[in-house]
């Protein structure tokens, strides 16, 4: 698999680099100045290089935009403020033997125990990048009790859907550095704390 990357590779670099060169040869022959003949080149080079790449940089930058905006967990109400806003139910809380899953329109919902909902959702933003929203919701009165969101390309490494798929240069999973799960173990930490078992 790995050949028939570097084939590709090797195949589209040199189709930038004959493209550039027939632009700066197209404008020398019309006798053009040099700084016209190199437009022609970056004309040359862009014909190539965009459909491949118009929407690298954008997607890179929006990735990180909203990863540091909305991005990682959000903590309104830690367990101890819980309890001492609800005295005594948390003692009384259980977990039912088999948790139910709710689907609903862009996610899923377990209710964990009497109280405390799990909600899962995903939402789609733009150019394809992908949000995905855990919340843990206190059942009587709607309020998030705590949150985690993260973003992600939308890409898919084991199924190749489309020709996005292809472009690995775009690849983002998380928002967290590549072998970090810091926010999401945070998060599983709070949700276990309100999840008896």
């Amino acid at each position: 698999m790995g050949l028939v990357v570097l084939f590709f590779v090797v195949i589209y670099l040199a189709l930038l680099v004959a493209a550039t060169a027939w632009g700066y040869r197209f404008g020398k022959k019309r006798g053009w100045p040099s700084r016209k003949c190199w437009s022609a080149a970056a004309v040359g080079f862009l014909v190539i290089f965009l459909p491949v790449f118009w929407d690298w940089l954008p997607t890179v930058w929006l990735h990180s935009y909203y990863c540091g905006k909305f991005g990682g967990v959000t903590v309104n109400k830690t367990l101890e403020q819980w309890k001492q806003e609800n005295p005594g139910v948390a003692e009384t809380l259980v977990r039912p033997k088999t948790v139910q899953q709710v689907n609903t329109v862009n996610g899923r919902d377990f209710q964990l125990n009497q109280r405390v909902r799990w909600e899962i959702q995903w939402e789609e933003k733009p150019l394809w990048l992908r949000q995905h929203s855990e919340r843990l919701a206190d059942i009587k009165n709607g309020e998030v009790i705590a949150q985690y969101i993260d973003f992600s390309t939308g890409q898919s490494r084991r199924f190749t859907n489309n020709l996005r798929d292809f472009k690995v240069w775009m690849y983002r999973d998380s928002c967290e550095p590549e072998g970090k799960s810091t926010n999401r173990e945070r998060f599983s930490e709070i949700k276990a704390a309100f999840d008896p078992r």
